[in-house]
């Protein structure tokens, strides 16, 4: 292929050589054999001797022009022999080793080996008249392919990385040569591409300058399989958080750092990103060098292989100025729990006409200042309720609990509010029982929250939706909304404490930015997670996830024997 022209004048040369080489032996037999003739004349002193020799030394001229014909004719045919051996030798080599592609003038595919089937997925019948910029899937990677043809047609030689694409769309790198195709009259009659596949030692020089860059990270980094959880790189802060041993910084697996009930959490954790509901995802738990916010997104190290990256960062720094500023404001919660406790009593006994009739107008004041009692009320007992939380005071009493009794209470118990805010909460029947183990009386805190936020920024005269979701192992419970959305800047800190979503808070339903924190310390409590999804301008779902009980797995089977 590539090298006929090589050959084509190698032959060439051989046969001029060959060819100055047989006149003079010709010459010089020739010589000789007049001189014999010659000689015999003058012998015998005879011209018909003369004749008679002279006739002898033209027919062994001949003899021997044939002779000598036919020992080129051979040393030709074995030259060409040699050279076609090593031509077919050199295209063998190429072809094990390399991707090898031919193509006609107008670049459509008239050849490839076996190493192009494997690289990139076709066979030979799929890829052979397909035009070779199929496999440029790019327009920059297009632009190049065909910068690059323009090089080769005026007869040189085109190197370069090449970013292309197999039958199945992933990314294959290559260093590629194109070289013209030559044929027999010296015309470029198409090309050969010969590539080698550079995809690895890409991505692996790509991983080695990832992993010197983040050795020198304070947060602890580990990458693992997303579903063997091997591990394949930890850094130097890692291991020392997770106290493994340097020896075991070789692929591990992450069972060799939880126990199997923390390996179920950290599994429903993973839950979100794996199913692709979540582009991230964070928790935080208390490990034993203190406690720690757990980062964790998707990563793609080569074509085609997946990778879960996460981030552990120390948040012990964070804890205790969240912790101080929660007990002073425990501390002022606690000073007004008591005066708030009487306002709300007195305003009470008024109300009820104890003390005497009212005018229409008074009874409104008193009203108005006997709901705003209950919302500052609240506010407390939300403070005093979180300190308990992160102190580790608030006590869990964990009972056989159905999730849908959980919701319709909580329907019930918010109506008033939901009135107020002029929306209506509905609950979808899930039509079998959702047993979980947990503290209803929690659990109803954490519903009471989510409602009231989702009541508070929905539209006049919508529905807030309330449903349980099947998610296999665990129950999901959902409470979505026709609001606002919650905007891009908000999300990532709109668990912490104190936090308000600016420019869509109701100026009517003062709030401390507590209830949403209350809410995920409650579910982690229980084991659970507790996450949301959002639209802006069409509205936010919260949920939240709760192992399954075993009495829900008994009614299940139940179900299915009936």
């Amino acid at each position: 292929m590539v090298f006929e022209a090589g050959m084509k004048q190698k032959f060439d040369k051989r046969r001029g050589v060959q060819s100055d080489l047989s006149w003079v032996f010709s010459a010089l037999v020739v010589s000789l054999l007049l001189v014999g003739a010659f000689w015999a004349m003058q012998t015998s002193g005879r011209v018909d001797s003369f004749l008679l020799a002279t006739a002898v030394v033209l027919l062994v001229s001949a003899g021997a022009g044939s002779l000598k014909n036919v020992i080129r004719a051979r040393n030709l045919s074995g030259q060409m022999m040699a050279d076609s051996m090593t031509v077919a030798l050199q295209e063998q080599i190429l072809s094990e080793h390399t991707i090898v592609c031919v193509t006609d003038t107008f670049g459509t595919i008239t050849e490839v080996n076996k190493n192009f089937s494997e690289t990139f997925g076709y066979t030979k019948d799929e890829i052979i008249g397909q035009p070779a910029s199929a496999l440029y899937r790019t327009d920059a990677a297009g632009s190049v392919y065909h910068a690059a043809l323009i090089t080769v047609k005026q007869g040189s030689l085109w190197s370069g990385l090449e970013e292309l694409s197999d039958k199945f769309g992933r990314r294959i790198t290559t260093q590629t040569t194109i070289s013209p195709k030559v044929g027999r009259n010296g015309q470029v009659v198409g090309f050969v591409f010969i590539r080698t596949d550079v995809t690895s030692a890409i991505a692996q020089s790509a991983e080695d300058s990832r992993n010197e860059l983040v050795e020198i990270l304070r947060d602890g980094v580990i990458i693992y399989d997303p579903w063997s959880y091997e591990v394949s790189y930890t850094n130097d802060a890692f291991i020392r958080r997770s106290r493994w041993a340097t020896d075991t910084k070789d692929p591990k697996s992450l069972n060799d750092l939880f126990h199997k009930h923390e390996m179920q959490l950290f599994q429903r954790y993973l839950g979100p990103l794996l199913n692709n509901e979540a582009h991230q995802v964070m928790f935080e738990f208390d490990h034993a060098s203190g406690p720690v916010e757990v980062l964790t997104h998707a990563i793609e190290d080569m074509p085609g292989k997946r990778s879960l990256i996460s981030v552990v960062r120390d948040i012990s720094e964070r804890k205790k100025a969240e912790q101080l500023k929660l007990s002073s404001v425990s501390t002022v919660s606690h000073e007004l729990r008591t005066p708030l406790t009487s306002i709300k009593g007195a305003l009470r006994l008024l109300d009820s006409g104890l003390m005497g009739e009212m005018t229409h107008d008074a009874r409104k004041l008193v009203n108005v200042a006997h709901r705003n009692s209950e919302r500052l009320l609240a506010i407390v007992n939300d403070i005093l309720t979180l300190e308990k939380l992160h102190s580790g005071n608030l006590m869990i009493s964990a009972n056989d609990v159905d999730l849908r009794t959980i919701l319709t209470d909580s329907a019930e118990a918010n109506a008033p509010f939901a009135a107020e805010c002029n929306v209506k909460f509905t609950v979808e029947d899930i039509g079998k029982p959702a047993h979980v183990r947990a503290d209803p009386q929690r659990l109803m805190q954490v519903m009471s929250n989510l409602l009231s936020n989702a009541a508070k920024f929905s539209p006049a005269g919508s529905d807030v939706k309330m449903r349980i979701r099947d998610s296999g192992d665990v129950w999901r419970v959902c409470v979505e909304d026709q609001g606002p959305g919650i905007p891009e800047h908000a999300r990532d800190t709109l668990f912490d404490s104190f936090i308000q979503i600016e420019g869509t808070q109701s100026n009517a339903f003062p709030s401390t930015g507590l209830g949403l924190t209350i809410c995920r310390e409650i579910v982690h409590r229980h084991g659970g997670q507790i996450s949301f999804d959002t639209k802006v301008g069409e509205g936010t779902t919260f949920y939240f996830d709760l192992e399954k009980s075993v009495a829900s797995e008994m009614s299940m089977n139940e179900t299915a024997v009936a």
